[in-house]
């Protein structure tokens, strides 16, 4: 009886949890971090602030999980670049492919690493090297993929440009809300490609 009344507990605190993270994430996509406050993450989820700070020693604990969360994508779309036999139009289309399922399932998550990484660029705050480290992983394996293809000049380049061109995709996505959607933006771009 104990011991369910404990791993109940155990639960409850751990969904809590993973609601102040995903709230945090909307907020920081939309807001940012700095603007973000204690206040409104509790707002959005119906807690008070001592709740939070109950899970949460600090906001930048929260900011520490928010980036957790968000890197878990990077590795997703990695994992495709390194199963890619070799870089091509056909790997750039399973990454789109995947960043577009993932925005469908939650808009702000696509692009709360970018507003994070626009919001730190140049601060000088250890989350910059953090973000660089994240974005990292991902440009080291399309880039390797992207080495054996001879219209490709400078692969690290064109990884670095290609995920600033997705998340561009994810944030006109956002803000053409019901004009068109994110497949749409992700076909044209693709088009764009193929075309050259």
């Amino acid at each position: 009886m104990l011991r369910e009344k404990i791993n109940r507990k155990d639960l409850q605190a751990k969904q809590t949890r993973v609601k102040i993270v995903q709230a945090a994430v909307k907020l920081f996509a939309r807001q940012g971090y700095h603007k973000t406050t204690i206040a409104d993450l509790a707002q959005a989820i119906g807690l008070t602030s001592g709740a939070i700070f109950h899970h949460f020693a600090n906001k930048e604990a929260i900011l520490n999980a928010v980036v957790d969360w968000v890197e878990r994508g990077i590795h997703v779309y990695s994992a495709i670049a390194d199963n890619a036999d070799h870089g091509s139009l056909a790997m750039i289309e399973e990454v789109l492919g995947a960043m577009c399922s993932h925005f469908n399932r939650g808009p702000e998550a696509t692009i709360c690493l970018a507003t994070l990484a626009a919001e730190f660029a140049r601060s000088g705050h250890p989350m910059e090297s953090r973000l660089k480290g994240i974005y990292k992983i991902f440009v080291d394996s399309l880039a390797r993929k992207l080495a054996d293809n001879e219209n490709v000049k400078d692969p690290g380049a064109a990884s670095i440009a290609f995920i600033g061109a997705a998340q561009g995709i994810a944030v006109q996505g956002l803000l053409r809300d019901g004009e068109r959607t994110i497949d749409e933006l992700a076909a044209g771009f693709l088009s764009l490609m193929k075309s050259w």
